[in-house]
């Protein structure tokens, strides 16, 4: 289990991210989020669902610390996550997610 101190340095990272990413004239219709599971974060898109009145979430990414280096997984069809082998773990957090939003394989974000 991670530290709480690493923790809230990759909520720091993550806040300033999704604060660059969301232009703020959208975010009242699309909004990022992570959410953590242990060792576990998830990158998710919610959006407004009508007429429920409720955000719809889609899972964007995963991000695994194993064994000391986070790796990256991506959501298959049938919603399970599985790891990106064109992206080699890493220990630095921003590195991985780096490779998320530059998305060379077009696994994460619709163009």
């Amino acid at each position: 289990m991670m530290d709480l101190f690493t923790v809230r340095r990759l909520e720091k990272i993550l806040d300033g991210y999704i604060e660059l990413k969301v232009p703020h004239n959208v975010r009242s219709s699309v909004r990022l989020v992570y959410e953590w599971d242990g060792d576990l974060l998830t990158l998710c898109e919610r959006r407004p669902a009508y007429p429920e009145r409720e955000w719809s979430r889609a899972n964007i990414a995963q991000f695994r610390l194993e064994s000391g280096s986070w790796r990256v997984y991506a959501k298959q069809e049938d919603g399970s996550f599985q790891p990106v082998s064109s992206i080699v773990p890493d220990p630095d957090f921003e590195r991985q997610l780096e490779q998320v939003e530059l998305d060379a394989e077009g696994l994460f974000w619709i163009s």
